[in-house]
């Protein structure tokens, strides 16, 4: 793991950790005393030396009392610090997946996406507020420990070297294993969460095709790998600890007899002989503990190189654009343009295509012909292979992107609509909108009718993606949003496909006025659809191959 990389994501937390960590060292110092403090009263109780045990007693009781409260504070502190650690790193992480190209998440499972966002950053924020900082006090332990055994008896003391081969040896075994482990386990979490994601969105297909239980018996077969792979990494951990222990133990053990000579032999005092053991004692829990903690980085460094590997990614880069565009008229020129989707054939072939401003367009074709794509490329969604697509004469690739998708609204096939209220929903095309900008917008997307029968009129709550309106309604909403940030270019992608040719029609007509005075292009193929053409472009594979004039 880079420790340089690490160390950025603690930077902005510095000053709390760095206090965090120095009463994690004055712990650990006062600890140092303890056994210092308990050796010297139990040496006391074996000579018959008693008329200093009150004093003892008194310093051994404030020292831990000391560590009590240091312990309070440090947990406290720590918590506070990696809870907003965890906070401020999951907005980093949800900024910056916002602020990557499409292609980007079409190239990536949503479970991963998700499971990074949650746990993996929770582990993250938890290794550094905690573990990291943790480990210059447990040093301080193990050294300090040490240099006061060399005091007592250096002999003795050199013994406790002769351990860390056998340290090393378990922690390398255990290491490698974990490495392999953590990645395999992220990658099984992220299934869980991804197929769970999946299933709840597409719980009405999953119902209407009675696959309950086969989906059912999906998600167990995820869970089970998932918790195999826990299980495996839990008994990692279970053996690591105690086979550190053991070792430990059969050192104390050691000690205990060759200190028990040197008793026997005057060159160590009863007290002194207390303490020593004290002190061996003391270097097992933070040993065992650091023990556990190289596990930890072992996890950790699979995080670190996920969260890396995601932030590295580029974003959109239309946001840094100097081009300014207050409102467009809508004229639409595109030259030459070609595009490919990463990993597949050519989509667009050297489209030419002029949209006047204030006319009506409709694009038809098969499916796969191109169409959507091309309002992707005119939202700069993707970056074309070649040529370019001019707005009022300005390259798109130069007009900054919010500038650029204020222009346009779009009403896309499936309707995209947020749990909240049909209020909430329809203002998300302008933030700020007043209640009259609101209702105009209703009324423009002939929605205003329908909205005043609903229980709480604008405020209803209409669920995950609207799932307590009809599919017309949601069409509708999704309409008015288009509507409420009155854009000069407006496109229709098979915006009336939920409607029967008789409800199809009444649509258009009611809401023909409300196109007026903008370029609007329609992605359709339904005759009333068309009717409000005034061009029909027809695209077949990639190509735009005839255009026909209406008389509307």
């Amino acid at each position: 793991m880079q420790l340089r990389s690490l160390l950025t994501y603690a930077a902005p937390y510095r000053g709390r950790l760095a206090l965090v960590a120095a009463l994690m060292l004055a712990s650990s110092a006062v600890t140092l005393a303890v056994p210092w403090l308990a050796g010297q009263m139990l040496g006391g109780i074996f000579s018959e030396q008693a008329q200093d045990l009150g004093k003892l007693v008194g310093w051994l009781l404030l020292a831990l009392l000391l560590i009590t409260l240091l312990k309070i504070i440090v947990a406290n502190l720590s918590g506070a610090v990696s809870a907003r650690m965890l906070a401020d790193l999951r907005q980093r992480v949800y900024d910056h997946l916002q602020s990557l190209p499409l292609a980007f998440h079409q190239a990536h499972r949503q479970g991963d996406t998700l499971a990074l966002m949650t746990y993996e950053v929770a582990r993250l924020s938890q290794f550094l507020s905690s573990t990291l900082i943790s480990i210059p006090p447990l040093l301080l332990t193990v050294l300090g420990a040490c240099v006061l055994m060399l005091r007592i008896d250096p002999l003795l003391a050199l013994l406790v070297p002769l351990l860390v081969p056998a340290f090393y040896l378990i922690l390398k075994i255990v290491g490698r294993r974990l490495r392999g482990l953590a990645q395999q386990l992220q990658q099984a979490e992220a299934g869980v969460v991804g197929l769970a994601e999946e299933n709840l969105e597409m719980l009405p297909a999953l119902k209407s095709f009675t696959r309950e239980r086969e989906e059912s018996q999906r998600y167990r077969t995820h869970i089970d790998h998932a918790m195999q792979l826990t299980l495996k990494e839990n008994r990692i951990y279970a053996a690591m600890e105690p086979l550190i222990g053991l070792v430990a133990a059969a050192a104390a053990v050691l000690l205990l007899f060759f200190a028990g000579k040197s008793v026997h032999a005057g060159s160590l005092s009863p007290a002194e002989l207390f303490s020593f053991l004290f002190y061996a004692a003391l270097l097992t829990q933070p040993v065992g503990t650091l023990a556990n903690l190289y596990g930890q980085i072992q996890t950790t460094r699979g995080t670190l190189a996920r969260l890396q590997s995601v932030l590295r990614e580029k974003p959109e880069t239309g946001y840094s654009a100097t081009g300014k565009l207050e409102r467009a008229e809508g004229e639409i020129r595109v030259e030459g343009l070609r595009f490919a989707y990463p990993g597949r054939d050519t989509t667009l072939h050297g489209i030419d295509l002029l949209i006047r401003p204030g006319e009506t367009v409709a694009l038809t074709g098969p499916n796969g012909a191109g169409k959507s794509t091309l309002i992707a490329l005119l939202l700069r969604m993707y970056e074309p292979g070649a040529g370019r697509i001019l707005l009022d004469g300005q390259d798109i690739a130069g007009i900054n992107l919010k500038d650029l998708r204020r222009q346009i609204g779009v009403v896309p096939q499936r309707a995209l609509l947020f749990n909240g209220s049909v209020r909430a929903n329809i203002a998300y095309g302008l933030p700020g909108a007043t209640d009259a900008q609101i209702e105009k917008a209703a009324r423009l997307a002939q929605a205003w009718e329908f909205i005043q029968h609903l229980p709480q009129g604008f405020d209803t709550q209409i669920g995950d993606h609207g799932v307590r309106l009809s599919g017309g309604q949601r069409q509708r909403i999704a309409l008015a949003r288009a509507f409420v940030k009155d854009p000069p270019i407006l496109v229709l992608d098979e915006a009336t496909s939920m409607y029967d040719l008789e409800g199809e029609s009444a649509f258009v007509e009611a809401c023909a006025d409300a196109l007026h005075d903008r370029t609007v292009i329609l992605i359709t193929h339904r005759p009333a659809s068309l009717a409000l053409a005034q061009r029909i472009l027809r695209m077949e594979s990639g190509v735009l191959v005839e255009t026909t004039e209406t008389n509307t």
